[in-house]
């Protein structure tokens, strides 16, 4: 992603993240949910996933609790599927994608949008869209033409916190989570209710969980460096 700047893109309180886990990793990690987010899974991506490099991703990210459950739907997706079978697979992917994200389902959708949760009526276009608007100012960070989304996405969302992940103080950081993304537990239950047991609702309960511990782990910071 060249943030030259551009951006293409309830669950309990969880335990604080691995102290040893740096602001690098952890935008990394931010980066992989923006990812997923903001497009179906590819055949391309799941090629990479099955390979050395795929396989080495997959289990360091599987060692940090929150999100072993997401990384073991991701292999048992792929565990058993030959070279032909991806197309298929990526198929099933897209369909879920657009019945959650991108309102082929209609009122049984899951909008991954912050305005959608946290604004009147479930519209769009509301308070959340021009305090992204300001984040991103405030950063000199633009979404990218080829992503046509607004600016409250959660992908956009994601991909804001990844670049705070890497240069905001602690205290900053979890100022954004509270702020930004303090939808994730309702995006989470919307998840589930129209999804069911599928790949993204799976997705959108590791995202609450590493969001809720992150900010867990960002307020001991931010008090400690006090």
């Amino acid at each position: 992603m060249d943030m030259a700047k551009t951006i293409d893109t309830g669950g309990a309180v969880e335990p604080a993240l691995d102290p040893d886990l740096s602001g690098t990793e952890r935008a990394g990690i931010y980066r992989w949910f923006c990812g997923l987010f903001a497009r179906e899974m590819s055949v391309h991506a799941m090629e990479i996933y099955r390979s050395e490099e795929g396989r080495t991703l997959l289990y360091e990210l599987g060692t940090i609790e929150a999100l072993t459950p997401v990384v073991t739907a991701i292999r048992a997706r792929l565990s058993d599927a030959r070279d032909g079978d991806l197309s298929s697979i990526a198929l099933d992917f897209a369909g879920e994608f657009s019945r959650l994200f991108l309102g082929a389902a209609g009122p049984r959708s899951a909008p991954p949008y912050q305005s959608f949760y946290t604004g009147e009526s479930g519209r769009l276009m509301q308070f959340p869209s021009a305090m992204m608007q300001d984040e991103m100012r405030a950063l000199n960070v633009r979404i990218a033409d080829s992503f046509a989304e607004l600016p409250d996405h959660l992908a956009v969302q994601l991909a804001v916190m990844a670049e705070l992940a890497e240069a905001a103080s602690a205290e900053r950081q979890a100022i954004y989570l509270r702020q930004r993304l303090d939808w994730t537990g309702a995006f989470r239950s919307r998840c589930l209710e129209v999804g069911g047991e599928g790949f993204y609702p799976i997705l959108a309960c590791a995202l609450d969980d590493f969001v809720c511990a992150d900010v867990v782990s960002l307020t001991a910071r931010a008090h400690i460096d006090d």
